[in-house]
């Protein structure tokens, strides 16, 4: 299984966002993301849903939307 910050890394380059405009737009700075990403620091359970609606990371995509 790959590690989620891979993962938060892998969506956030494909969508051409640097980390310093992603962290600018979850209010949150570049460092604190980059540790993240790095995994030195771990979001909390609100910064991670934030970062998947961010990135258009579908939780449960065998899920059908209502």
């Amino acid at each position: 299984m790959t590690d989620y910050r891979v993962i938060l890394k892998k969506h956030r380059e494909r969508k051409g966002l640097s980390q310093n405009k992603l962290a600018k737009q979850l209010g949150i700075t570049q460092t604190f993301l980059s540790e993240i990403e790095r995994g030195r620091k771990n979001p909390s359970l609100e910064q991670f849903f934030r970062l998947c609606e961010a990135l258009d990371i579908r939780l449960f995509p065998d899920e059908q939307e209502e």
